[in-house]
């Protein structure tokens, strides 16, 4: 009853108002009414929030009046999600498609909107004019063709056409991928973001080999390792409906380090040589030098590693002429090769603090410069040093000793040394377990004790085995190498060495290992000759 009640109410409005009136609009929505004293200017007021939706009635017209309607008139569009563009899009490029949606805007004489879409004929129909075809040409040239056809209905409106939301199609992405198969896109997306819903590019995968198939058969080539350095969109183009996407498997790859910009592994797919492969490692960096060849390591007939020297060309600044091959390892030389280094040995800073750890380390050698310097320009020593026991060692293999302790923590500058080209400055770890070696069932590094002697250690790695010497033949060794014979009261300290000598076979029992294998093989003949018999 109150339905019937509020037909009647409108029908009556709508007899006597002087125009056109639009009901039954969500109350979300806009009516376009026209105003009395000019009915061709529009104008845009809310509808009653209490009328039901109901479906709209047709009323007479002025015959002097024309009103513009469209299958689906947009008067308080819903909001399109904004897509991420690397570019404005282009209207000599984008080529239009089925599930575009677009909208006419007029104004000037009247101000609405239409929004048509386009079919999955590739036609938009649009009132009064009729359908238009537009699918596969590009948006510049369907706004051109839409212009011209609405202009022959209402030649005194100003209108325009505009792209409000791209369609949505699938494309195929397959071959080298983590999961192949169907991925929807759009075709203001690069081809690197469907690649990447796919899982992305793995480390055997190629990525400058991307191939992209087009429904009429032509093909683009997607480079994403020169985009990402270029940011040039026509290395990762667009995608259109029907694509299919083959992201091969990796072919020719180089790793460069030394002396370049962008040390990596790059796949080479052009000329495959030195100049390709410093193009996509962005050249040389300013520590580079020609002075020095480019060294070369590539597998051999026998896949073994072999070096190789490449020199620059004398006189000239072109590079190599070098060809590459799978897995080469290229190294550009730096000024840092030039120079003299010396060789840090031990507990140096970032060693591991472990008992029998040997750390090396090389920094470029500085005239007149001397330990406490070195050591400062190093980082200083590591955990677990044994400053006490450092030495400096010559070219000659001679030691000088370096007292660490009183020059670092008593700063008794006395006990500094210089530093010349060909030394190695040794900084042994400090033990802090005593080292069981020898005829021992288990020899190994065991915990310090104070309170335990030779024979305890001895005893707690398992005790001598039977080709062990006697026990008074048993020695320790300090960390700084002096030997002392078996005592009792020997005391023993951290770092140093217990060692069980095992004791030669004497000439008699060798006699008695031989007869024992003699008759052993008698035996056995004996046996045999029985079993024929």
């Amino acid at each position: 009853m109150n339905l019937r009640n509020s037909l009647c109410f409108r029908l009556i409005a709508a007899v006597l108002a002087p125009s056109m009136i639009f009901v039954g609009l969500p109350s979300a929505a806009k009516a376009q009414v026209v105003a009395p004293g000019n009915p061709l200017e529009a104008i845009d007021r809310p509808s009653p929030p209490t009328v039901p939706p109901a479906v709209p009635m047709s009323v007479s017209v002025p015959s002097d009046t024309e009103v513009v309607q469209a299958e689906r008139p947009v008067i308080n569009p819903a909001a399109v999600p904004t897509l991420p563009l690397e570019e404005p899009l282009d209207p000599d490029k984008y080529i239009c498609g089925r599930g575009d949606v677009f909208e006419l805007n007029f104004w000037g004489r009247q101000n609405f909107k239409l929004r048509v879409t386009v079919d999955m004929e590739g036609r938009t129909f649009i009132s009064k004019v009729g359908y238009v075809e537009i699918v596969g040409k590009t948006l510049r040239r369907a706004r051109e063709i839409v212009k011209a056809a609405v202009r022959r209905y209402f030649p005194g409106l100003n209108f325009d056409l505009t792209l409000v939301e791209p369609r949505t199609f699938l494309v195929h992405v397959v071959e080298d991928v983590p999961h192949p198969g169907l991925y929807t896109a759009r075709p203001v997306e690069l081809a690197s973001n469907v690649i990447a819903r796919a899982g992305g590019i793995p480390a055997n995968g190629s990525k400058r080999r991307i191939s992209i198939r087009h429904r009429d058969g032509s093909t683009a080539t997607v480079d994403l390792l020169l985009y990402n350095l270029t940011g040039d969109t026509k290395l990762n183009p667009y995608l259109m409906d029907g694509d299919l996407i083959r992201v091969p498997f990796e072919d020719l790859a180089v790793t460069v380090a030394g002396a370049v910009n962008r040390p990596g592994r790059y796949e080479l797919i052009n000329t495959k040589d030195f100049s390709e492969l410093m193009e996509v490692a962005s050249g040389f960096s300013s520590t580079a030098t020609r002075q020095l060849p480019v060294r070369l390591v590539r597998k051999d007939q026998r896949e073994r590693q072999s070096q190789t020297d490449v020199p620059y060309p004398s006189g000239t600044s072109a590079l190599p002429e070098l060809d590459l091959h799978a897995d080469d390892l290229v190294y550009v030389p730096s000024v840092v090769d030039l120079q003299r280094s010396v060789l840090l040995v031990g507990a140096i800073a970032g060693a591991v603090p472990t008992d029998e750890a040997t750390h090396l380390r090389r920094v470029p050698f500085v005239e007149k410069e001397t330990v406490r310097a070195l050591l400062e320009r190093a980082g200083g020593v590591g955990p677990g040093a044994d400053m006490v026991q450092s030495y400096i060692m010559k070219g000659d293999s001679t030691q000088v000793p370096v007292d660490l302790e009183a020059l670092l923590v008593r700063r008794d500058f006395s006990a500094d040394r210089q530093i010349e080209m060909g030394d190695s400055l040794v900084v042994p770890y400090k033990r802090r377990s005593v080292l069981v070696e020898g005829a021992v069932f288990r020899p190994s590094a065991y915990p310090y004790n104070p309170k335990f002697n030779l024979r305890d250690y001895i005893a707690g790695a398992g005790g001598e085995t039977r080709f062990a010497q006697t026990l008074e033949n048993s020695k320790l060794i300090t960390p700084n190498g002096k030997e002392m014979p078996f005592s009792d009261q020997l005391t023993v300290n951290p770092g140093d060495t217990i060692v069980v000598p095992e004791r030669n076979f004497s000439r008699s029992e060798v006699v008695t290992l031989i007869m024992g294998g003699v008759g052993i093989l008698i035996s056995g003949a004996a046996l045999v000759l029985a079993a024929r018999k």
